[in-house]
C-alpha cells in the first residue's frame, strides 16, 4: 500500500507541471509591447529600404516601379502582420489589440491598392487611396496610443 502512494504522488509530481507548460501564462500590457516593438522594428527597416526614394520616382513620373515598390512593402508588412497576431495578448487588451492588427492589415491592403494603381499609370486613385491610407494609421494609432508604442506607431508621411 505505502508503494502505491509513493507512485501517485510520483506520478502527480510528474504530470502536473508538464500540463502547467502546455498553458500560456497571461502576460502584461509591458511584456506585450516588448514581444511586439522589435517586429515593428524590423518591418519599419525593411519598409524604409523598399520605399526610399518612392516619392521621387512617383514625381518623376515613373509609376510603374514606385508601385512595385508599394506591392513589395504590402508583402513585408503583411509578415509583419502575422508575427505580430501570433503574439499572446493580455487578455484586457485583446478586443483594442484584435481592432489595430485590423487597422494593420487594412495598411497592407491599402499598400498593395496604391503599388497597383501606380503600376496602372493612375497616380490619381493611388493619391486618393493614400489619404484612406493615412486615415487609417492614424485610427490605428489612437487605437494603441495607450501602450506607449515607439517602433509600432505608424507614421506613414515618411514614405509617401
Amino acid at each position: 500500500m505505502p508503494m502505491l502512494g509513493l507512485a501517485l504522488l510520483v506520478a502527480m509530481l510528474v504530470t502536473v507541471p508538464v500540463a502547467l507548460a502546455g498553458e500560456e501564462t497571461e502576460i502584461d500590457r509591458e511584456t506585450y509591447v516588448e514581444r511586439v516593438e522589435p517586429i515593428c522594428k524590423q518591418n519599419t527597416e525593411a519598409n524604409s529600404r523598399i520605399l526610399k526614394g518612392v516619392k521621387d520616382q512617383v514625381k518623376q513620373g515613373k509609376l510603374g516601379p514606385a508601385g512595385k515598390r508599394f506591392i513589395r512593402a504590402s508583402g513585408a508588412l503583411g509578415k509583419s502582420v502575422t508575427q505580430i497576431a501570433g503574439v499572446p495578448q493580455p487578455t484586457a487588451d485583446a478586443q483594442k489589440l484584435t481592432k489595430w492588427i485590423g487597422y494593420l492589415k487594412k495598411e497592407k491592403t491599402f499598400l498593395q491598392k496604391i503599388g497597383k494603381a501606380l503600376k496602372e499609370n493612375d497616380k490619381y486613385h493611388a493619391q486618393k487611396l493614400a489619404v484612406e491610407l493615412n486615415k487609417n494609421n492614424n485610427k490605428a494609432n489612437n487605437t494603441v496610443i495607450s501602450f506607449g508604442f515607439k517602433e509600432c506607431r505608424i507614421d506613414s508621411s515618411r514614405f509617401i
